[in-house]
């Protein structure tokens, strides 16, 4: 996808065939991004569920407290979907930079490096925000309409998923990274992201498939 594209709202069909296409981008870390915004879109869903029915008055301000946090994950979610893909064209154009002489080639590396490392900041927030909007889906399944609560938990799966798509795509751009203080730090807070997500995921689908095998 140009940066052309970028500038004005695609339609889901022409995202679609631009994922399917043969270009590099938009890719794997794009994609979790926009999962997540579906999954901080089903938040909102059942928090619109919820408010101003009868029965959940108690929970009103809590609840519309829940959709605006879900809509700032969702729109800074689809923002990283833009910025991924910059950042993984901005890595293509460095090893793309002349290599002929000694100079050319330690300025290659260097921006190479530059690049690789930039590149891993829009996974990193798509996995961090996943998180918390996965967190946000386990409110929403034990405090809004219970007839929305597959909603819920459909979207922890996706805000999870969110959450590992990110983080194999900082993983990805670690492995060329050279900054050894830099590379461990990152992935220490991606086995925390994902040991956190997986729990939170497994809390909720206990917690729902309990509830419907009682119904």
């Amino acid at each position: 996808m140009s940066a052309e594209d970028q500038k004005d709202d695609v339609t889901l069909s022409q995202f679609l065939d631009a994922v399917a296409g043969g270009t590099a981008t938009p890719g794997g870390g794009s994609v979790s991004a926009l999962v997540g915004t579906l999954a901080a879109a089903l938040v909102e869903m059942v928090v619109n569920l919820t408010v101003g029915k009868k029965g959940f008055e108690a929970q009103e301000a809590e609840m519309k407290k829940m959709g605006a946090e879900a809509r700032s994950y969702r729109d800074a979610l689809a923002s990283a979907i833009a910025q991924d893909i910059n950042a993984y064209q901005e890595v293509m154009k460095a090893y793309l930079l002349p290599k002929a002489t000694e100079e050319e080639k330690t300025r290659r590396k260097e921006e190479i490096q530059k690049a690789l490392r930039r590149a891993a900041d829009p996974p990193l927030f798509t996995a961090a925000t996943s998180l918390k909007v996965l967190k946000l889906c386990q409110k929403a399944a034990e405090k809004g309409n219970p007839n929305a609560i597959t909603d819920a938990a459909v979207g922890a799966l996706l805000a999870e998923a969110a959450l590992q798509g990110g983080v194999l795509n900082v993983l990805v751009n670690l492995a060329a990274l050279e900054e050894e203080n830099t590379v461990k730090k990152m992935r220490q807070e991606l086995k925390r992201l994902e040991a956190e997500g997986i729990k939170t995921r497994e809390k909720i689908l206990t917690q729902v498939k309990g509830r419907l095998k009682a119904e």
